[in-house]
């Protein structure tokens, strides 16, 4: 009798052993739903895009904030991961990856967002909206192919009369390629280069050489034009403390690690 009591109350007390496990994990996992369903409705919709309150907790002004609709980041997917901390509502990491954003007229393959050491109101993500309580730092990172560069490169190229164009990236390198007209003259153009990192506000397109109607360009002549392009990014004509750290062409894509940091007074 003993044994078979025995036998009969094992399992009962493993399942109630568990029980907390299972509970955590169940809880987990509506934490889990509710942080996906809030973040792709602040990605979605420039006013829960605003509320979420990260801009004003990094010191940005009212009317900076009130032009956050433009840039919304509108992600077709995005998958959550959260690192919890011991106290409720606070996170050590969240790290929302994103992929085909609509950004302008631009679609950037994959866009990963990481807001470290940051706190969440937890009844209003109940409600699957997304109020942050604390936020210092907004680390991202970027990844565009070479395709969606060229779809922007193309509302340029038909102001410039260029024609023809074609980018291709290799680890390092990109090549430009194309056409433009000058007067009765049409121009095969083909340059090869790479991003430089002036600093950390500012890219330029180091190009390494420069093809017209298949002759090299002198060394001086492509200076002297890149000088009235360059810099291709300057993050100090931006509104936003932004702060890149590194970018690579990478084969078919570039990719751009920066930081959104608190506004400068």
């Amino acid at each position: 009798m003993k044994n078979r009591f025995v036998s009969l109350a094992l399992p009962v007390v493993f399942l109630l052993l568990m029980l907390p496990a299972a509970r955590a994990d169940i809880a987990s996992a509506s934490m889990q739903q509710n942080l996906e369903t809030a973040f792709m409705r602040a990605l979605s919709d420039p006013a829960e895009f605003r509320n979420t309150g990260v801009f004003q907790l990094l010191g940005y002004s009212a009317d900076e904030i009130a032009q956050i609709g433009r840039i919304t980041p509108r992600p077709a997917a995005i998958t959550v991961r959260a690192e919890s901390s011991s106290e409720a509502g606070t996170y050590d990491n969240i790290r929302v990856e994103c992929t085909k954003v609509s950004y302008y007229n631009l679609t950037i393959d994959r866009v990963i967002f990481d807001f470290p050491r940051c706190r969440i109101c937890l009844d209003e993500l109940a409600q699957s909206r997304l109020r942050f309580l604390g936020s210092d730092l907004i680390k991202l990172k970027t990844e565009v192919s070479a395709a969606d560069i060229a779809r922007v490169f193309e509302l340029v190229a038909r102001a410039r009369n260029l024609t023809s164009l074609r980018i291709k990236l290799e680890e390092e390198m990109a090549r430009i390629s194309g056409r433009v007209k000058r007067g009765l003259f049409v121009v095969d153009f083909n340059i090869t280069g790479d991003t430089e990192l002036i600093d950390a506000k500012t890219v330029a397109f180091r190009c390494d050489r420069m093809l017209l109607n298949r002759a090299v360009v002198p060394r001086n002549t492509v200076n002297a034009v890149f000088r009235t392009i360059n810099p291709v990014f300057d993050a100090r004509k931006t509104w936003l403390n932004l702060n890149i750290a590194k970018i690579n062409i990478r084969r078919g894509m570039v990719e751009t690690i920066a930081t959104i940091e608190r506004r400068k007074s």
